[in-house]
């Protein structure tokens, strides 16, 4: 509990996601909930995880696709989009990241039977391949915010010569991300 007069320290952190096609085109979410606050609605949201020392964006994905999913099968890169300043609550805890987003097909067929090492794992309920129209007409909460536009627009246009970009919680749809400078960590 914080006390009056307290700060609550903000843990700040380079984050890669997965957004990984099968070959019907449904990209892999995971369902989850914040077991410290049970009352919160639960979501959606991409495989990926914090970025280590010296690791690029495409580099952590991959170890935390594998980490998550147990998935090792799959093509990955380029980053999509980036996400600057994207700040959330999970666990107690306040967070503000910056998320890189890298584009990955399954290549063939590979259950998800991850999430032994990952330590985030209880968190996770369940997890689905969705369809663009199934996330377009979701009623669930999905992050990141926009990501039906997003997804569209990979499936029409494939990955951008540059990332996109958005910060915060802006939704990123099709008509508001813009391309991203090249810097990385």
């Amino acid at each position: 509990m914080q006390m009056a007069g307290q700060r609550q320290v903000v843990i700040r952190r380079a984050v890669a996601r997965v957004l990984l096609f099968d070959r019907f085109d449904r990209v892999l979410m995971f369902h989850a909930a914040d077991p410290s606050e049970p009352t919160r609605a639960p979501w959606w949201y991409l495989p990926g995880g914090g970025i280590d020392p010296g690791e690029s964006p495409e580099q952590a994905a991959r170890r935390e696709l594998f980490e998550e999913t147990g998935i090792e099968a799959a093509e990955l890169g380029p980053v999509v989009l980036e996400r600057g300043a994207v700040r959330f609550r999970f666990a107690g805890r306040d967070f503000e990241q910056d998320e890189w987003h890298v584009f990955g097909r399954l290549i063939g067929h590979a259950p998800v039977v991850g999430g032994a090492t990952d330590p985030e794992a209880a968190a996770v309920a369940a997890h689905r391949w969705w369809a663009h129209g199934d996330l377009s007409t979701t009623p669930d909460l999905v992050y990141p915010p926009g990501l039906a536009g997003l997804v569209g627009r990979l499936l029409r246009e494939g990955p951008p010569p540059t990332p996109w970009r958005s910060r915060g919680s802006e939704v990123s749809t099709t008509q508001d991300v813009t391309p991203a400078p090249t810097d990385r960590p």
